[in-house]
This record gives structure tokens, sequence and C-alpha cells, in this order.
């Protein structure tokens, strides 16, 4: 059997040697082009692939918590990074859809009890929640945590995990990223993911939801400075899916929960490249918070194994049920090569 360390000693080699990058494959529908400028003054412009024709930045009433379809209550939730920024929103939006219990993981007790304490303040819910301090790159401290939040729970089989924790280090040229920073990368994005969904999975429901919050740079084209970041989020993204092939059961799907300014992740990236708040191509966080409330509801089961963004409109997303259900859009692939069913 292959050692964790041995595991996470092969994804650093195959990382640090060879680096593959996949396309997700979308139908692409026309989205404004952006610009984003990089220390070195290189312009990179992207079209953000869209599967469907609306696009938005703000939540809006398909995806509102408060829709009895959308409803968490008996359900609990366990957000990781919960304590800041997207996990924070995912957060309140969990208890908005009346979770009965919430867990936000995170490494700061008393930024998880600050936290803790402004979403029982935001909402008329009384979903039990709790805070719960670890190092997700550490499997003792993992474990630890998952089985505190069962116990603590009353001990029934676990719900839904939104595995939100991640790194990014800043815009860095290669060759000028260094090897502790890689390492870094690889430690949050990729190990911590294997980590708590292998916790999770002996300790989930049957029909348990597990939503990756990944990111757009998984599969858009190279962009400079943030090869490790991309690289990493890619190499979850894949991890997820593979999650899905092994447990069709349960809902698991990758998601970009647009670009958001409100994290510390993003603040060093939006710092570095001159990027404001204001600009107009920065998403509202409780966006992705209510988005991935409706990734977890029954709506959402024809999505198992996906890559959705946050933006897409979810009622033109259910109006192509057919196309997108048991078909290899929205997954990654090697472009230019017809995709495949393996069958055991």
């Amino acid at each position: 059997m292959l050692s964790l360390k041995n595991f996470q000693s092969s994804i650093i080699t195959s990382f640090l040697t060879t680096i593959h990058l996949l396309h997700l494959l979308f139908t692409t529908k026309p989205i404004p082009n952006l610009h984003f400028t990089f220390p070195d003054k290189m312009t990179t412009e992207i079209n953000w692939p869209s599967y469907t024709k609306t696009w938005h930045r703000s939540s809006y009433p398909s995806i509102s918590p408060s829709r009895p379809e959308l409803s968490l209550a008996g359900k609990s939730v366990i957000v990781t990074g919960g304590g800041t920024g997207i996990g924070a929103a995912i957060a309140l939006s969990a208890a908005q859809a009346g979770a009965s219990h919430l867990a936000i993981i995170g490494r700061r007790s008393a930024l998880l009890a600050q936290t803790a304490e402004r979403i029982k303040a935001a909402t008329n819910s009384n979903t039990h929640i709790l805070p719960v301090t670890a190092d997700l790159t550490n499997k003792k401290d993992v474990d630890k945590a998952l089985e505190f939040i069962q116990t603590s729970f009353g001990a029934a089989p676990l719900d839904i995990l939104i595995s939100n924790a991640g790194f990014f280090t800043g815009a860095r040229e290669i060759g000028k990223e260094s090897v502790e920073e890689w390492s870094t990368n690889l430690d949050v994005n990729i190990k911590a993911v294997v980590l708590v969904v292998s916790a999770f999975l002996p300790r989930a429901a049957d029909h348990a939801t597990i939503i990756n919050i990944s990111s757009g740079m998984a599969h858009l084209p190279a962009i400079p400075g943030a090869s490790s970041y991309s690289v990493t989020k890619l190499a979850a993204t894949k991890f997820i899916e593979y999650v899905a092939a092994a447990h069709p059961e349960k809902r698991v799907v990758n998601v970009h929960p647009g670009q958001v300014a409100e994290t510390e992740l993003a603040g060093k990236h939006f710092e570095a490249v001159g990027m404001k708040v204001e600009d107009n191509h920065i998403d509202d966080v409780q966006l992705a918070g209510n988005f991935a409330i409706w990734t977890a509801s029954p709506e959402a089961a024809f999505v198992n194994g996906k890559f959705l963004w946050c933006n897409w409109d979810v009622d033109e997303l259910k109006e192509s049920k057919e196309e997108i259900q048991g078909s290899s859009i929205l997954t990654t692939n090697l472009e230019g090569w017809s995709s495949f069913k393996y069958h055991a």
C-alpha cells in the first residue's frame, strides 16, 4: 500500500518535473474579456468560459438559501477554511438554509469563534455551530477533527463536506518561486483535500455530498505567475473526479467560487496586480456561498462529477440536464482527444 509520505513525495516529484495542463470541455458563450496585469507588466486577456448565457456576479432568487427546495433541515455540514472569506460565506448560507449542525474548521480558533458568533447574529436559525481548530495538512489532526465533529453531532453519519481551504503564494514567475512555497501549495491545495475527504468518507451518509471549492485556474489557459496554484488546484480537481467515479451514490462536485476579494488568498493577488474590490469583475462572496448550497440540493443531482462556475445560471443548467448528465462535458479531459468511458 502506498503510504501518505510516499504519496506526497510522488506528487511533489511529478509536479516539479513535469506539468501537464488539461483543459475543461465547455460550450463557451461570450463573456467580456478581462485583462490581468502582473508585476512584470505582462497583460493577459481572458475570456471566461460560460456554459450558460446568463452570467451572475451576485446572488439571485434561484439560489437563495431561504428557498424550501434548498433547505438543509436535518442535515450536518462541514466547511473547511470556514473562518474567513468564501468559507465563512458558505457557512452563513448553510445556517440560512437551516442546517441542523454546522462545523467550521480552520487554523485560528479565535477567528473561528468570531465567525460562529457573526453567523448566529445574522441568522434566526437554530443551527448548532461548532468551531473546530485543526491543521488540515496533518492526518492525525484531520482524523481527530472529523471524529470530534461526528461525536458532537450525535454520532450520526455526516451529510455534507465542503472542502474550501486553499493557499496561494501570490504571483511568482517560474524559477522565482521557492521549493518551500511550492510545497505549501501542494500541502494545502492537494494533501489537505485528500486527507479531509478520506476522513469524511467512512463517516459519511450513504448519499452524502462532497463539494470541492476549486478554481477556474485549474483549467484556464496558463496565466503567468500562477503555476503552483493552478497546477495544485488542477490536481485536487482531478482527485475529486476520482472520488465521484468511486462513489456514484454520493454527490461529488468541483466548484469555482468566482472572483472574490474578501479572502486573504485573493488579497495577496489583487494587491500584487493592482486590482481593486470595486472593479466590475469582482464577484459578491455570497454568490459562492449560496451556489454551494444549491449544489448540495436535490435540484443539482445531475451535476455529479462535474466542474461548475458559481457565475453560471442554475435555471439554465437545469434546462441542460440531459446534455450534462452522463456525458464528459464539464470535466477535465485532454483537448483534441475524443472522450471515452472507462468500464471496470
